[in-house]
C-alpha cells in the first residue's frame, strides 16, 4: 500500500516544489547579509525580498541567542541563530528591527551565537586586525554537485542510522521512514540548490556598498589611436 502511495506522490512532487518555490519568490532572493561600520557605528540590514534598507545603532542593539528546535527522521536538534534588534528611527513610526544571522549552533547550542557577537564587538571595537584571518573560501561547487549534496547527507544519515546497534533489525520501519524523509527533505532541497544556483542574495544600496567598501570599480579602459588595449 506505502508502494502504491509513493507511486501516486512522486508525479505530483515536481509541481507542488515548484508552486511553492515561486510563492515564496526564493527565485528572486535566497537570502541576506547584514553589514557592520565602525565610523558609523551603524548596522545596515535589507530583509530578503524588499529594497529598504534598515538602520540600527549598534550601542543600543539588543542581542539575544535564538532557539528553532527541529525534528526530523535523523533526531532532534536545536539551532541557535543570532538575533540582533534595534529600532530603525528612518521608519515612520520608528519601528522595531531583528536581524537573524551567523552561526546557527546545530550542536554547540547557543555558544555559536555568543562567538559570533563577540567576534562582532571585536570589529567594532578594534578593527578587523585583531581578528584571526578567516579560513580560505572552498571554491563554489557545480550546480550539479550542489544538486546532488542533499542525497549525500540523506544517505550517510540512513547509513548511521543502520549501523547503530539493532539498526538492521529495525530496517524494515526505519528504511520506508527515511524513504519518506528523502521525499519531503532531500528532494526538495536538491530541487532548490539546483534552481537558485545562481540566484542573487538581497542587494544593499550603492550608497552602503561604497561606505563599507563592496563597490564595484570598473577596470579602466585604455585605448590607442581610437583601439582598446587590455591590461
Amino acid at each position: 500500500m506505502m508502494i502504491a502511495e509513493l507511486g501516486l506522490i512522486i508525479p505530483m512532487l515536481p509541481a507542488v516544489i515548484t508552486g511553492l518555490y515561486l510563492i515564496s519568490r526564493a527565485h528572486r532572493c535566497r537570502g541576506a547579509y547584514i553589514r557592520l561600520h565602525r565610523a558609523t557605528r551603524k548596522l545596515y540590514f535589507v530583509y530578503p525580498h524588499q529594497t529598504r534598507l534598515h538602520v540600527l545603532d549598534w550601542d543600543q542593539l539588543e542581542v539575544l541567542a535564538g532557539f528553532i528546535p527541529i525534528v526530523s527522521m535523523s533526531g532532534y536538534a536545536t539551532r541557535h541563530p543570532l538575533y540582533l534588534i534595534g529600532v530603525d528611527y528612518n521608519m515612520d513610526p520608528p519601528t522595531e528591527i531583528c536581524a537573524a544571522c551567523g552561526n546557527l549552533g546545530v550542536f554547540d547550542g547557543d555558544r555559536s551565537a555568543k562567538s559570533l557577537f563577540s567576534y562582532l564587538q571585536a570589529f567594532m571595537e578594534h578593527g578587523p586586525e585583531v581578528l584571526p584571518k578567516p579560513p580560505p573560501i572552498p571554491p563554489r561547487l557545480s550546480r550539479r554537485e550542489e544538486a546532488l549534496q542533499p542525497y549525500r547527507h540523506w544517505y550517510a544519515g540512513l547509513r548511521r542510522t543502520l549501523a547503530k546497534p539493532y539498526g538492521l533489525l529495525k530496517a524494515p520501519v526505519t528504511i520506508p521512514l527515511w524513504l519518506g524523509w528523502l521525499l519531503i527533505n532531500a528532494y526538495p532541497e536538491s530541487f532548490e540548490n539546483f534552481i537558485q544556483y545562481n540566484v542573487p542574495y538581497a542587494k544593499f544600496p550603492k550608497e552602503i556598498d561604497k561606505l563599507c567598501g563592496f563597490e564595484k570599480r570598473r577596470k579602466p579602459v585604455i585605448r590607442l589611436n581610437g583601439k582598446r588595449i587590455d591590461s
